[in-house]
C-alpha cells in the first residue's frame, strides 16, 4: 500500500491553491496490513481541510510502520 501511495507523486507534489483553509485537522489511524508474508500494524496519518468554497479536501496523507523512523520537522 506504502508503494502505492509512494507512486502518486501528482497528488504528492500538486499545490494547494484551493486555501485558504478555514479548518485543517490532523489525525492517525492504525491497520494492520500483509508485508512480506507477515502482519504488521501500519500508522496512517490524515491531514484534511475546508478550503475556501466549503468543501473538505485531503491534503496529505502518509503511511509508515513501526519499523519506519517519523520524518523530521
Amino acid at each position: 500500500m506504502a508503494k502505492d501511495l509512494d507512486a502518486q507523486e501528482a497528488f504528492r507534489t500538486r499545490p494547494l491553491d484551493a486555501g485558504p483553509y478555514t479548518f485543517v485537522a490532523a489525525d492517525a489511524f492504525t491497520m494492520k496490513v500483509r508485508e512480506a508474508g507477515r502482519v504488521i500494524d501500519v500508522a496512517c496519518l490524515l491531514a484534511t481541510g475546508v478550503n475556501a468554497d466549503g468543501h473538505r479536501e485531503i491534503l496529505g496523507l502518509d503511511v509508515c510502520s513501526a519499523e519506519s523512523p517519523m520524518p523530521a520537522g
